[in-house]
């Protein structure tokens, strides 16, 4: 490993190790929104949705603008699969060998017959995309309900956090002196051109976007955790609950 590299990989482990102390599972509904750094968390989600909106997403669109389709798609399957390095060692991590194989066969066959990943081969061969991550593999080991956070990089939680830095990283480890700072800022516009979607529907349907940003990064949290099928919450067991303790404190108040 090259200095460059290890001057890459600090920052880095220092993320990792300075996170992971505080990543525990906290008492409660494990799969429950826990905000207690809303105000915070508010005011650095205003900063960065101020640059956003005056700088990134305009600069965004016209990307989209000026790309080909094709070469649009290919540069987002360029980057999706170098990132796909961590799908297959999450997906060892947490027990899932088959899904691991799929995405090394997958990361394989597009590096290759893909044209280096630019052509998404592997799909047309019905070699799936597990996208897994550091995030998912510390909830299925047990760390479920942790503190929201937001990121300069987005959405996130204690437990995710490290995860999505590593998956950041990923392509400037692999590439080496071939990530440079044009390569990164491509990388960024790929991003946020796939996303802009999404922030547009936000924008025009949303009363309160943060919450609304927040609420649905959690639910796609927890559809990734459980590959696509997560449980059915129980509606009328939970109404059933609250009533209970609403009439035991009716009887406790009337002393009977």
């Amino acid at each position: 490993m090259t200095n460059s590299d290890r001057s890459r990989l600090l920052p880095l482990v220092l993320l990792l190790t300075a996170l992971l102390s505080g990543c525990v599972t906290l008492e409660g509904d494990p799969w429950a929104i826990y905000d207690p750094l809303e105000p915070a968390n508010r005011n650095l989600y205003a900063a960065i949705d101020t640059v956003d909106s005056k700088v990134i997403t305009p600069v965004a669109r016209g990307y989209r603008t000026v790309m080909p389709d094709w070469a649009e798609k290919g540069v987002s399957n360029f980057f999706r699969n170098v990132r796909r390095i961590d799908s297959v060692a999450n997906s060892l991590l947490q027990g899932k060998a088959r899904n691991a194989g799929e995405d090394l066969a997958g990361l394989l066959v597009n590096s290759t017959l893909g044209l280096g990943g630019f052509l998404d081969v592997g799909s047309r061969m019905g070699l799936r995309h597990h996208d897994e991550d550091f995030g998912q593999t510390l909830a299925v080991w047990g760390v479920t309900r942790t503190r929201y956070v937001y990121l300069p990089s987005g959405p996130s939680t204690i437990r995710d956090a490290p995860g999505t830095a590593f998956k950041s990283w990923i392509p400037s480890v692999v590439l080496s002196g071939g990530y440079t700072f044009w390569v990164g800022a491509i990388d960024l516009l790929s991003v946020r051109a796939d996303a802009l979607p999404l922030s547009d529907a936000r924008d025009q349907t949303a009363l309160d976007a943060y919450v609304f940003t927040r609420d649905a990064w959690y639910q796609r949290r927890k559809f990734l955790t459980f590959d696509g099928d997560p449980p059915v919450e129980d509606l009328f067991e939970e109404f059933e609950e609250e009533f209970q303790k609403d009439f035991e404190a009716s009887v406790h108040a009337l002393g009977i």
